[in-house]
């Protein structure tokens, strides 16, 4: 792959002057939206994508591998599942990275998942990062796995991606992103123009956007961020909020996306002398989105209609006569199939709990839309037994921490790590230490404070992600919980306990394969990790893989 070195844009040329709420300084906003179409209520469709990022492959040599293509996917994957871009359940998203991506593993995702699970109701996307290939003028997608010598048998055909998208998938709303229009000469036939032209051929029944034009070459820049393809660092971008331009409302179209990704990419681009215009085609709904943030509506709504100042809630339980609560008030109870619907909300955040006896809690914060109703899920999962915490300052708390022996000895330590807070609040640190002596001493929700405010601190201080994220694995925010930790193995892709804890949050939200995945490299990072074969043998026992989950439970113990 050709890598150009490139430096990042000093700023953004804006098209003219337009007033926005948000105070997005940056954004090239063509509209803000009226009150109107503001008052209208989103429904989000459910959402699954499958995520492919290939880098280093398995029979090409070095010389070919791909630099960025697989962080890209990363970062792809943390878009879609964010609450503020793609809104897509965790369970919901498919990843496939470097040796995962294997034909076989690819043409099950394409073929057996998204074909058997997706509904016409859903939005369905696809996002592939790696090499075409051309073989006897036909076009492949390459598996990790592929063999130049007999493409034919171990790449994916661009024709065969082309009907299960059309044809066999049903979902209403289809989208496939591929930046796979690099230099080289893998093969005698493949080039960036016949490899284009492959995916020129796929059928115009759902949107198709490329990283490139025929002629072009897609280019990555190793100083944009951490490293990124132009084409996938724009995606991330367009869907994290600065493609809501026309009109400024909250919601991410296709269209709003595809016009970002292709101006700033050409731009970027084009200001170090070299072109890529990325390039759609296909025949969508114009109405089609593609993310959406209930937080940045919600701002545009308060700031152009105050009158609306009432939202509702809808809150849904996993056991019987859950009691809920709303900023700490008793509303009512809930069951399984009987929600519970609570009217008249205030605009802005609220913190939902759901309470049961013998159980810890389960709470999410949730940001009421004015004129609209959300659906809450609590999913209560461990009983509990909270106890009150202790304040402490920070050095004599880890002195006592570090030597504790009893339940006192962790109440007196928290005593300190408050104390610390109190004398400089900005001490992360002392934070952490609290969220850790509140985890052991179980609880739950104010060792989540405490970690959440280690994090408002630091937000790259990835032992407080790490240790937050399992404080929501225990409550029963797997989502959340997910989101978090997928953060922590981004920044520190070693951590081994970040990622037994992610194999424990994809238990719980039934994602097995994901799970035995997380718990596999957190084994291989530390082969002492417990934690990581009692997870792993639960992941296999509930695909019934009974054997290699009888040996993992052997090692566990």
């Amino acid at each position: 792959m050709k890598t150009v070195s490139l430096a990042l844009l000093a700023g953004l040329a804006v098209f003219g002057q337009v007033t926005d709420p948000l105070g997005s300084r940056d954004i090239k906003i063509k509209r803000v939206a009226s009150p109107s179409e503001l008052g209208q209520q989103v429904r989000t469709p459910r959402g699954y994508a499958l995520v492919v990022g290939i880098g280093n492959y398995k029979n090409l040599p070095n010389d070919e591998s791909l630099k960025f293509s697989e962080s890209d996917a990363e970062a792809v994957y943390r878009v879609l599942i964010s609450p503020d871009g793609g809104r897509m359940e965790p369970e919901n998203v498919k990843k496939l990275i470097g040796p995962q991506a294997t034909l076989a593993n690819i043409k099950d995702a394409l073929e057996n998942w998204l074909v058997k699970t997706a509904r016409e109701e859903d939005r369905v996307i696809v996002y592939f990062a790696g090499h075409g290939l051309v073989d006897k003028g036909r076009g492949f997608l390459a598996p990790y796995d592929v063999n130049k010598n007999d493409i034919a048998a171990t790449g994916y055909p661009m024709d065969k991606l082309g009907s299960v998208l059309g044809r066999d998938v049903k979902a209403a709303w289809k989208v496939l992103l591929t930046d796979a229009c690099h230099s080289g000469k893998i093969t005698p036939e493949t080039s960036q123009e016949a490899v284009y032209e492959g995916l020129q051929k796929l059928p115009k029944n759902f949107l198709t956007l490329t990283s490139s034009r025929e002629s072009e070459v897609s280019y990555e820049d190793p100083k944009l961020s951490t490293g990124f393809g132009l084409f996938s660092y724009y995606l991330v971008q367009g869907w994290q909020g600065q493609a809501d331009v026309d009109p400024r409302d909250g919601v991410i179209t296709a269209d709003e996306l595809i016009d970002y990704v292709r101006n700033e990419v050409r731009a970027y681009a084009r200001s170090k002398g070299v072109r890529q215009t990325p390039t759609e085609r296909g025949d969508f709904p114009s109405e089609m989105w593609l993310g959406f943030s209930s937080d940045r509506r919600a701002k545009l709504v308060n700031a152009s209609m105050p009158q609306l100042n009432n939202g509702g809630l809808i809150v849904e339980v996993n056991l019987d006569e859950v009691e809920v609560y709303i900023d700490e008030k008793l509303i009512g109870k809930a069951s399984p199939g009987k929600e519970l619907r609570v009217p008249g909300l205030s605009a802005g955040p609220h913190v939902v709990k759901g309470v049961r006896m013998g159980y810890d809690p389960a709470s999410k914060e949730v940001l009421v839309v004015p004129g609209q109703d959300a659906t809450v899920s609590l999913r209560i999962q461990y009983k509990r037994n909270i106890k009150k915490s202790a304040q402490d300052l920070y050095d004599k708390g880890m002195e006592i921490y570090g030597r504790r022996k009893s339940e006192s000895d962790l109440k007196q330590a928290a005593d300190f790590f408050n104390k610390a807070l109190k004398e400089e609040p900005r001490y992360s640190a002392a934070a952490l230490g609290l969220c850790l002596t509140q985890q052991i001493l179980q609880e739950t929700e104010a060792g989540k404070k405490s970690c959440k405010k280690a994090l408002d601190i630091d937000p790259d201080y990835v032992e407080a992600r790490v240790q937050y994220g399992a404080l929501l694995v225990e409550s029963g925010d797997t989502s959340e919980a997910i989101r978090q930790l997928s953060e922590a193995t981004a920044r520190d892709t070693k951590n081994s306990q970040a990622f037994s804890h992610l194999s424990e949050a994809f238990l719980l939200a039934k994602s097995y394969e994901k799970a035995e995945e997380a718990a596999a490299k957190s084994i291989e990072l530390n082969p002492r990790n417990s934690q990581g074969y009692l997870f792993r043998g639960d992941a296999r026992r509930m695909q019934k893989k009974f054997q290699p989950a009888l040996d993992d439970y052997k090692k566990y113990l």
